[in-house]
């Protein structure tokens, strides 16, 4: 004799407990099926032409060399744990081979900032013809003197910031205001990272930054003072550089700083003369991604605009997105407005 029925649902609840387990059943089946043509393109060698054929967009994190991480970091195809921490503390040369970020290794995470030039290639370096950099234009037997102060910035984090700048010493007028508005420029750094950066920074994140203030020109009437300034920003230094000439011209008989966008002629026949310079000058021609009119454009606006006196007379050029590039100008004066 069964027992009596006191669940009037029982029989459906068997059917659709039967129904979930040929489901997942399935579900297995199928799982099963794609692990073992993987293994199977694996044993065949065919893994890396499946995965070429079936890429989805790079908008989903992965490239043809590896994949992004939910914490931000890149990882290589078939790099192991080991490669992958590397990562995070250093970088791989040219030859392939890996540097830490670590001066005891004998790396300076300064040589990041380094920067190849094709003065070499170009006749008139050789010749004294153009400036260039390396520059020490300092004079004696003037009424003023300058010194180059060296120093350096570290909040032990990953932000290290080098810089030197000029001091003047001597019987000028405004010395303490010439003094500082060269210092302005490196203080300007510090304050943008300790009052903006800092505190949105995320791990790995930082700032390494070589500012090198030189003397470009030096005589009773004229001082000249350029930062070479190379910037790397974000995690691992990775995410923007930027390369920029900032440029400072004392007029020292009354201690004023000139104003650099008030001093040339610009107009559409000294464009195309900087043009046709810049490609004898340069090595390529850096402005053929630039049109007459953006050029103009540049020279007239005091944050793209480089000009500063040197020994072969006047150079002029550009801060654009790819770095900046100059030309001499003996001739400067030709240039000049007219009071």
């Amino acid at each position: 004799m069964y027992p009596e029925n006191n669940n009037p649902n029982k029989g459906r609840n068997i059917a659709i407990g039967v129904i979930v387990g040929l489901v997942f059943a399935g579900l297995f089946a199928g799982c099963a099926a794609v692990v073992m043509q993987f293994v199977e393109l694996g044993r065949n060698g065919q893994w890396e032409r499946w995965a070429e054929a079936n890429a989805e967009d790079e908008d989903d994190g992965l490239s043809d060399y590896g994949y992004y991480d939910d914490d931000g970091y890149f990882h290589y195809y078939g790099e192991s744990e080991e490669d992958a921490d590397d990562n995070r503390f250093g970088y791989y040369d040219e030859d392939g081979e890996f540097h830490y970020f670590d001066e005891d290794t004998g790396y300076d995470r300064r040589d990041k900032l380094n920067r190849p030039t094709h003065d070499e290639d170009i006749e008139g370096y050789d010749t004294g013809e153009y400036f260039s950099f390396p520059a020490d234009n300092r004079t004696e037997g003037l009424a003023y003197t300058v010194e180059i102060v060296e120093d350096e910035y570290h909040d032990g984090t990953d932000t290290d910031i080098y810089y030197s700048y000029p001091v003047v010493k001597g019987d000028v007028p405004n010395l303490d205001h010439i003094n500082d508005t060269i210092c302005a420029e490196w203080e300007s750094l510090l304050d943008y990272y300790e009052e903006d950066y800092r505190d949105y920074m995320y791990e790995g994140d930082g700032i390494l930054a070589q500012l090198t203030g030189s003397v470009t020109y030096m005589s009773e009437d004229i001082l000249s003072i350029v930062y070479q300034e190379t910037v790397c920003y974000g995690a691992y230094l990775d995410y923007d550089t930027d390369l920029y000439l900032y440029c400072l011209n004392f007029d020292m008989k009354n201690g004023q700083l000139l104003e650099n966008t008030g001093m040339l002629d610009i107009d559409e026949e000294f464009v195309e003369d900087f043009r046709e310079r810049s490609v004898k000058q340069n090595a390529d021609s850096v402005l053929d991604y630039y049109d007459d009119s953006e050029i103009m454009y540049c020279l007239e606006d005091p944050y793209y605009l480089i000009l500063f006196y040197c020994p072969q007379g006047m150079e002029i050029g550009l801060n654009m997105d790819e770095g900046w590039a100059t030309v001499t100008y003996p001739d400067y004066e030709e240039f000049l407005k007219r009071m």
